[in-house]
């Protein structure tokens, strides 16, 4: 309990501290409050369920604009709680705590529409996001330029070197990204609200990512928006994704994905559906990847090449401060038993800044000794967040 009051009253005296000074100078601090318990049981033999507590958080300060420019910096930390380290999943890998400076940035317009983000940051692309599911988003160290020269237009490109986070093999310290220099991205993102359409396109070379070998992966998406009453809207999206070897054996792959989504007032329905094909098995890349069909814990990453998955979802706000949502979802991979996976949420805004979520897993993993035979799986976490 020493260890929660310490970072709690850390939290709440740096902000009151610097709260008059910052707001004086037309500077920018919020930050979050997290806590997370998470119980984890499964069939395989000798294994016993565990339970993890830990405490967390961030906190954020930007400054004002200096000839076009903010500076920007962000502290997270994640602190498990009486001594419990057997899920690693809100730890670091090796059950310790960790803090680290996730974001430390400049970023601004350079001339006319296009503007520059230099430094470590919390960004969201389709193969390098945030996944922020545990304790602690991803974040990169990136240098990336974008224009909106272009009406409803905007063009992305860099590099994206380094990253610490919830997937990186080193939570709490920024790694290289790759085995060489890091991943080059170019993109072209087009939104007309008018015409209700969306679209991108990305292009990532990985360099070195595994041994000698360079991966690039290509991406497309598009989503046309319906909307027929005030109440009702319909959701029509397609995915394509291709992974090349670039040097070496020079194998390839795809993945082809459909969604559609139904918004009826407070309900929301939604139906996807991916294939993969080819020599090379699908991707998340540095974060949770962007298929249709990803669930909580299972995306088609876990059935492979040659593989398919489907997933129904749903949605309902009960009132303005309370929602539920259920997935279900099927994988079938070319050799081996199919996976399923389902997932259940509920969540409560007390008020604006606190906010309580509930998340339930049950999936199926196949055996390492029998791939025609599946263990089960089940997980539940409880987070509350509070913002200031």
């Amino acid at each position: 309990m020493n260890k929660l009051s310490l970072i709690v009253a850390s939290l709440v005296i740096s902000q009151i501290a610097v709260a008059d000074e910052v707001k004086k100078n037309d500077w920018t601090l919020n930050g979050n409050i997290r806590t997370a318990f998470i119980s984890d049981s499964t069939d395989k033999k000798n294994s016993k369920e565990i339970h993890d507590l830990a405490v967390g958080g961030s906190i954020t300060i930007l400054t004002p604009k200096i000839k076009g420019f903010n500076v920007g910096a962000t502290l997270y930390t994640s602190q498990p709680l009486f001594g419990q380290h057997s899920d690693q999943f809100l730890t670091e890998n090796d059950g310790s705590s960790y803090s680290y400076l996730g974001e430390a940035y400049i970023a601004g317009t350079a001339f006319g529409k296009t503007s520059l983000i230099l430094g470590r940051k919390v960004i969201n692309t389709p193969f390098a996001n945030s996944d922020d599911i545990g304790m602690t988003p991803n974040s990169f160290e990136v240098y990336l330029v974008q224009n909106k020269d272009v009406e409803n237009v905007t063009f992305t490109a860099g590099r994206v070197v380094k990253w610490a986070g919830i997937d990186a093999p080193t939570r709490g310290k920024f790694t290289d990204l790759t085995n060489g220099d890091g991943v080059s991205v170019m993109a072209v993102n087009y939104a007309d609200n008018d015409l209700g359409l969306q679209a991108q396109a990305w292009y990532y070379h990985v360099d070195n990512f595994a041994k000698t070998q360079d991966v690039g992966i290509s991406y497309f998406d598009s989503t046309y928006s319906l909307i027929i009453d005030d109440k009702t809207t319909v959701n029509f999206s397609g995915q394509f994704t291709q992974f090349q070897h670039i040097n070496g054996d020079e194998k390839d792959g795809t993945v082809i994905g459909i969604q559609s989504t139904l918004s009826l007032d407070a309900l929301t329905l939604g139906f996807a559906y991916n294939q993969a094909d080819g020599d090379n098995a699908p991707l998340n890349g540095f974060g949770g990847g962007p298929f249709y069909t990803s669930s909580d814990i299972l995306t088609i990453q876990n059935s492979g090449q040659d593989s398919t998955a489907w997933r129904l979802s749903g949605g309902y706000n009960i009132d303005s401060k309370t929602s539920v949502g259920f997935g279900y979802a099927g994988f079938a991979p070319k050799n081996g038993s199919d996976l399923s996976e389902i997932d259940i949420s509920a969540s409560y805004s007390y008020n604006q800044d606190l906010t309580l979520s509930l998340y339930v897993e049950s999936w199926t993993t196949q055996q390492n000794s029998d791939i025609e035979k599946t263990d089960s799986n089940f997980e539940y976490s409880i987070f509350a967040n509070y913002s200031f």
